[in-house]
């Protein structure tokens, strides 16, 4: 018995499905239906230590909201600090 050409999966195909889901699945994380974050999980959201991140915060006045005596962030907030300083933030988390 032959096999077909429709008998085989397209691995290429296959493979570039998997690994789209897998960024998306990476990017989003834990974080995809947080609205608000602690400043632990702001820093990992930015990829950024909670020092380097709460240094950011204070110097570029990241907006922010003070809940229970805690900072919390916005993700839109956070997303749209994000897009501003994509150069300088590459660059750090890169070294």
């Amino acid at each position: 018995m032959g096999a077909s050409a429709t008998d085989f999966i397209n691995l290429g195909v296959f493979a570039k499905a998997v690994a789209e889901e897998l960024k998306d699945s990476l990017a989003h994380g834990s974080f995809g239906s947080k609205r608000v974050f602690t400043l632990d999980e702001a820093a990992q959201y930015c990829g950024l230590t909670r020092d380097s991140f709460k240094k950011k915060v204070i110097r570029d006045q990241l907006r922010k909201v003070r809940l229970d005596k805690c900072w919390r962030f916005d993700k839109a907030d956070v997303d749209a600090w994000i897009d501003s300083h994509k150069d300088q933030i590459a660059q750090e988390t890169a070294a």
